[in-house]
């Protein structure tokens, strides 16, 4: 009789999903190494290949798209009936996936107003740039910031977003840029996604690539951080500079706005039937986002 570990049927299904040793073992919190042990301990077992290397790609073979066809459901089910037990001993919870700079700015502040609608409510809140995988139960909320859609979620916009330049009052002595093509004379501050000041600088008719006095951070909590230090001028995101702006921390260094690329999301696991207390954190999440619209788009049209 064939039999195979659930840890081994696991890393199995994730390489499948992933066609990546590499990506199955980041989303496991394991080496690639153990995920190549587990397979040939499967393949070892069943006595057939379940993978074959085409470039930077493995690729299931005939016997191994079967065998992911079949099991993929069975560990979906295992995942959920794990999660539904924890869930009853523990007492009703939610977990939120979503970015750092995101949970920092925007959705930490205003967990006080959830608690006191649901005292009962646990809520984790995952702070990583890493997607969960909503359909095995690793999160039961994400806030994605992107275009949608993603695959086997439900998506629904929940927050638009503006992009503006921000900097600290005391930058460069309060001397800051009159117009945005002398932004050139100026330190910049980048994170690791270019995308914001390009949009913005396409609508200053500005060359983002003339920006030569710059330093980067891996992420937009970093570089807002280094933006109120008065190291520079940074890319604002509403959502994220909103709280900065009204306490002074931050000024804007333009009234000219940009419409951003992408927008917050809300999303869930496709087909999955969702407790109360679930549905009241979207719909509060809702509200919230929808007050928090209103009243930006106000502040940004005033100072327009």
């Amino acid at each position: 009789m064939r039999t195979a570990s659930l840890n081994a049927l696991h890393a199995f299904e994730a390489a499948a999903r992933h066609n990546s040793y590499s990506l199955a073992a980041d989303e496991l919190h394991v080496t690639h190494s153990a995920i190549s042990q587990q397979i040939r301990m499967l393949e070892s077992s069943f006595g057939v290949a379940l993978f074959e290397r085409q470039g930077h790609q493995m690729l299931l073979t005939k016997e191994g798209a079967l065998l992911f066809k079949r099991i993929q459901p069975a560990l979906q089910q295992i995942s959920r009936a794990v999660s539904e037990v924890g869930v009853s001993k523990r007492g009703p919870s939610v977990t939120v996936t979503t970015l750092q700079s995101f949970a920092n700015h925007w959705l930490l502040p205003r967990m006080n107003r959830f608690q006191k609608l649901q005292p009962d409510v646990a809520v984790h809140i995952q702070a990583s740039p890493d997607l969960k995988d909503l359909q095995r139960g690793e999160a039961d909320i994400a806030i994605r910031y992107g275009r949608g859609p993603w695959k086997g979620c439900d998506a629904e916009k929940l927050l638009e977003e503006w992009v503006f330049p921000v900097c600290s009052p005391a930058f460069n002595k309060g001397r800051l840029p009159k117009t945005p093509a002398s932004l050139k004379r100026y330190r910049i501050l980048r994170d690791d996604c270019p995308m914001e000041w390009n949009t913005w600088a396409k609508l200053a008719q500005v060359d983002p690539a003339e920006f030569v006095h710059e330093a980067s951070y891996s992420d937009s909590n970093l570089m807002l951080g280094a933006a109120i230090a008065g190291q520079g001028i940074a890319i604002g995101r509403t959502s994220l500079v909103s709280t900065d702006l009204a306490a002074g921390r931050l000024v804007r260094v333009f009234d000219l706005i940009a419409p951003a690329a992408h927008s917050y999301y809300l999303v869930t696991a496709s087909g999955r039937t969702k407790p109360s207390h679930l549905l009241a954190f979207e719909q509060w999440l809702q509200q919230e986002a929808a007050a928090f619209m209103r009243k930006e788009a106000r502040a940004l049209k005033l100072a327009a």
